[in-house]
């Protein structure tokens, strides 16, 4: 416990000096440090950022510089009074400059400026005693080059935003040169308004109002040329496209007609040869027909010439005589069974004899 206690003492002790002997640089600012007194008495040739550094007390001397950067500004009315009760101590709000134009116009005009320390410069400031004065050292300085560069332009100049951007990157340039003896850049200048007197003011608005209404004249032809350019090429336009379908129905048409005869050739060689083919196949089949029954009216013939020719002879004769007999239909015969005369029935050689005549019968009958 007693052990703890120590520890703990040890780390106040040490705490307590810690904060005695370091400086805190805060965030966006420069650290200088002075000596005060022994061999390395005076400013050191450093600038420090942000972090605790060494300051004994009564030897050491910590300056700080706003690293941010710087806002100037020369403006009028209500924007000066609204913002000085609020401004930091980087902004710098001052009345606008008056001035009188290269054509003797006197104009006011509300311009901002933004600079900074140059970068590992912040201990020429403190050395050369600037520390405190730096600010308003450059604000008479700006205001001076501000009046004189400005004083360059014309009435008409400060009408015509590209003539204001050109001269303010001019007068930049020489800014440049001229607080580098203040250990400070600047960055950018604005010009952020320009007023003349009333009753130039008033004549200045008619002017810009005429020069409005020509611009709009001139846009208001350049827009009737693009309109007729524009109607032009729909013509030239609606033209090609008529010439292009009329060209296709051309084309169309001509395939069309070509299809068509096309198609027609082939439907009349179809008839055609359908129309030949049938012909063709009802002649064939009429000869053969004509042929087929000729055959037939031929084997008939011969049938009949042979049946003839077999039937001429003895035993054709006898065929034919046995045949009427089977095909003699008697439904009823009387014979007189006295007469010695009448020959029987059932006596097939009388009956035969009677029949064909006297012929001797055949062999199977004779038996």
């Amino acid at each position: 416990m007693k052990f703890l206690s120590v520890i703990l003492s040890i780390l106040i002790v040490g705490l307590f000096l810690l904060t005695v002997v370091t400086q805190k640089i805060p965030p966006a600012s420069i650290g200088v440090k002075q000596v005060v007194f022994g061999p390395g008495k005076g400013v050191v040739q450093e600038d420090f950022r942000t972090g605790l550094v060494l300051a004994i007390p009564s030897y050491h001397r910590w300056h700080l510089l706003p690293r941010q950067t710087h806002f100037l500004h020369f403006v009028s009315g209500e924007k000066l009074r609204d913002n000085r009760n609020t401004s930091r101590g980087i902004e710098d709000w001052q009345q606008p400059l008056e001035l009188r134009t290269k054509d003797n116009n006197n104009v006011t005009i509300d311009v901002s400026l933004t600079y900074r320390i140059i970068e590992g410069s912040g201990y020429k400031l403190v050395e050369e005693g600037l520390r405190l004065s730096y600010v308003e050292r450059v604000r008479s300085q700006v205001l001076n080059v501000l009046r004189t560069e400005l004083a360059k332009l014309t009435s008409e100049d400060l009408q015509l935003t590209d003539k204001r951007s050109v001269q303010a990157a001019e007068t930049l340039t020489v800014l440049r040169s001229e607080l580098a003896s203040f250990h400070v850049e600047p960055e950018d200048l604005l010009i952020r308004a320009v007023k003349f007197l009333p009753d130039y003011e008033s004549k200045l608005q008619n002017k810009q109002l005429l020069r409005q209404e020509s611009k709009l004249e001139e846009a208001l032809t350049k827009q009737a040329e693009e309109d007729q350019k524009v109607q032009t090429q729909k013509r030239q336009i609606a033209a090609a496209v008529l010439a292009k379908e009329r060209d296709w129905e051309k084309r169309i048409q001509e395939q069309r007609s070509a299809f068509e005869v096309e198609i027609a050739t082939i439907s009349s060689e179809a008839q055609l040869y359908d129309r030949k083919t049938r012909s063709e196949g009802d002649a064939e089949r009429d000869i053969l027909i004509a042929e087929g029954d000729l055959a037939i009216e031929k084997s008939k013939a011969l049938r009949d010439d042979l049946r003839n020719q077999a039937l001429d002879t003895t035993g054709g004769r006898i065929l034919l005589a046995l045949e009427a007999v089977k095909n003699l239909e008697i439904p009823e015969v009387i014979l007189n069974s006295d007469d010695p005369s009448v020959p029987m029935l059932l006596d097939m050689s009388r009956m035969t004899r009677l029949l064909v005549g006297e012929s001797p019968p055949p062999p199977s009958l004779t038996d």
